[in-house]
């Protein structure tokens, strides 16, 4: 074994039995990649003198043990995650003397070296591949991936012709898949090759005892008066306010020995320390979120079609996923095809997410004067698609894309139509990457996270035409023009005016008084990619975009004049 593997062996503990197994009995691999990455900003911020810029990188280091073909397990870390290069998180008085630099993202958090925190930990991923008689199993926490990846993301490599992977989809899951026609043309003993048709079904475990308490109600022990609140009213009658589930004894709710009156406050949700954990959490399955997964897909690569060959993939991906304290129940639908024969190139992805929820307690998405019965409850029915066409030839290539995300012009009302697509489906450099995952950011609070867009497409219709040459070996320029257009305004985020109402189908809250530009703005883009040296990999990328008016940029803290430009160069090492 060489010696330079030796220490990645013993960090992963030599799992699998790897360290007993005879020296041919697998095969051991290395994959990964070492990539900085520098950005370039002028005029993002009001505030911003001149030009902006920093330098990020991260360290992926990916073993792999092969047994035969027949076992294999996979482990994927990130050493350092996005980490600022030269960043001492202010820790030194005299920066001037500033040497052994910290480990802060992006984001601006610290992170330790082999765990960042339960958000990203260092090994990010690990799981294991084993062959059955009658299909392969998996089981770990593993990526996932699915399609064009607007909804599933493994988030790996350098697969974008714009920007940079940095979030990546990881479930804990179990899984099996099975090609039938590979079964029934084994059984029938035919010669030739099978259909190349899969199935497979799995489930994700995906929250256990999760931090927030779920109470689905409020308890205040006074009403608006400043009045305690009590079972009964002066003359005799129930109090509508009054709800047994906030009359307790030492905290602790009970049917007998109740005392008429309030005496615990707390919202729909209730943030609490991990040291709360009642004995009974691993066995209590009401606060637990899980999933099912079922998936069928015909993978035809080198097919006869039409005289020639040619590939053609079609397949459909269902979720069905649940929880149960929140009376939560989603559905998933994702539809995908590929097909590419003599340059003639078709790809397109479509999910729709329905289903109910009376979990989505986050700032802004509730309102709680609702005449419901339940503020949280919510009917959710989310679009989303990303399709592309155009010819594709080994030095050249012509491509149009246009995309779609759905947007809630009211989160706060009991339909829930917006989600952004996955934040490493990469469109452009600015408009999305930039501009509206600030406007998301800053316009609702960390704690309402998940509304954020975090990059991906949000809350639009988009075109994206770009086309690239390759005139030398490893070289590839491309150039794209981006352009879009709102889905549901929302007045905050978006404007929208009172013609938009019957327009697009929403209630403007905040109308906007004067005139108002279609689109949401367009950008234009140049990438000049070279790979050398069979692992070297160097990257320069330009974007100019133009917000129009219908973001409100100066309410923000954004450049209110529109005008947003980016230069960015990576090199990165792939082994």
């Amino acid at each position: 074994m060489p010696l330079a593997i030796t220490p990645i062996l013993a960090l992963c503990g030599l799992l699998s039995g790897a360290a007993h197994a005879a020296e041919d009995d697998y095969e051991f691999e290395l994959e990964g990649y070492f990539r900085t990455r520098g950005y370039r900003f002028r005029s993002l911020t009001p505030e911003q003198d001149g030009v902006g810029n920093f330098m990020a990188m991260r360290l992926r280091v990916q073993p792999q043990i092969n047994f035969q073909d027949r076992a294999k397990f996979f482990m994927m870390m990130d050493l350092m995650d996005d980490v600022v290069m030269g960043d001492n998180q202010s820790l030194l008085p005299a920066s001037v003397f500033a040497q052994d630099p910290s480990y802060t993202r992006m984001e601006g958090q610290n992170q330790d070296f082999f765990q960042r925190s339960t958000e990203a930990p260092m090994v990010k991923r690990a799981w294991m591949e084993f062959k059955l008689p009658v299909g392969t199993m998996r089981v770990g926490r593993q990526e996932s991936q699915w399609g064009m990846g607007i909804l599933s993301n493994a988030g790996n490599g350098f697969d974008d012709s714009f920007g940079e992977n940095h979030y990546g989809s990881t479930f804990d899951r179990v899984i099996f898949a099975t090609s039938p026609t590979a079964i029934a043309h084994k059984i029938m003993k035919k010669k030739g090759k099978p259909a190349p048709f899969f199935v497979g079904v799995g489930v994700d475990r995906l929250v256990e005892d999760p931090l927030e308490t779920y109470y689905g109600y409020q308890c205040a022990t006074k009403d608006e008066a400043g009045n305690a609140i009590q079972r009964n009213l002066a003359d005799g009658t129930r109090n509508p306010g009054y709800d047994p589930r906030c009359d307790t004894i030492d905290g602790i709710t009970q049917e007998t020995g109740k005392d008429g009156y309030h005496d615990i406050e707390h919202d729909y949700t209730e943030p609490r320390d991990p040291s709360n954990r009642t004995d009974d959490w691993w066995v209590d399955r009401n606060d637990d979120a899980w999933e099912m997964v079922y998936l069928a897909i015909y993978r035809g690569e080198d097919v006869k079609m039409f005289g020639s060959t040619g590939d053609f993939t079609l397949g459909a991906y269902v979720i069905d996923r649940q929880h149960v304290e929140s009376d939560s129940r989603v559905q998933i639908y994702d539809a995908y095809l590929k097909f590419l024969w003599k340059g003639i190139y078709l790809e397109g992805e479509a999910v729709n997410i329905r289903g109910k929820s009376s979990g989505l307690a986050l700032p802004g998405t509730y309102d709680p004067a609702s005449e419901l019965p339940n503020p949280l409850y919510k009917d959710i029915n989310i679009w989303g698609w990303a399709g592309r066409t155009g010819y594709i030839k080994p030095e050249w290539q012509g491509i149009f894309e246009a995309g779609f995300a759905g947007g809630d012009d009211n989160v706060a009302d009991s339909k829930f139509t917006g989600r952004n697509l996955h934040p490493d489906y990469n469109v452009g450099l600015l408009l999305y990457e930039e501009v509206l995952a600030r406007v998301t950011a800053r316009s609702w609070s960390s704690g309402a996270l998940p509304l954020w867009s975090n990059g991906g497409v949000w809350n639009s219709l988009y075109v994206f035409p770009n086309a690239s040459i390759r005139p030398l070996d490893g070289l590839e320029i491309t150039g794209a023009y981006l352009l879009a257009w709102p889905h549901k305004p929302d007045g905050t985020r978006i404007r929208c005016t009172k013609d938009d109402e019957k327009a697009m189908g929403i209630e403007c809250a905040d109308p906007y008084d004067g005139d108002l530009a279609q689109e949401i703005g367009w950008e234009t883009d140049l990438a000049i990619k070279y790979k050398f040296h069979k692992h070297v990999l160097v990257s320069s990328e330009t974007g100019y975009a133009q917000v129009s008016n219908r973001v409100p940029l100066e309410n923000l803290g954004l450049n209110p004049d529109g005008k947003f430009f980016t230069s960015q160069v990576r090199v990165a090492y792939e082994f």
